[in-house]
């Protein structure tokens, strides 16, 4: 019968949704806090690849400038992360308790 069909197979999309959606949520948490770091060290190994020792004075200061910048929007993305991250975990968990119409 289709209808039983149907009905296997959106449960078992069902199952499948319920361990990816939380998945996702973790994946896109975990690659905005990395992303930052990595840029940071990224920045910090300017300095450090300079070959002349006279010209890491001259590099090593926008370096730093350039840093603190990133780090001010860093923390403003982790705060827009958190949002972000709360207001998805509300969505899906509305979504699973609420009735279907």
């Amino acid at each position: 019968d289709a209808t039983t069909f149907l009905d296997r197979y959106t449960a078992v999309l069902e199952v499948i949704g319920a361990f990816v959606k939380p998945f996702s949520l973790c994946m896109r948490l975990f690659a905005n806090m990395i992303a930052g770091h990595l840029v940071l060290a990224s920045f910090l190994t300017l300095i450090f690849l300079v070959s002349a020792y006279w010209m890491r004075g001259a590099v090593s200061v926008p370096v730093i400038i350039t840093c603190a910048v990133f780090s001010i929007l860093e923390v403003f993305v982790a705060f827009l992360q958190a949002y972000i991250f709360t207001f998805l975990t509300t969505l899906f968990i509305a979504a699973a308790v609420a009735p279907e119409h």
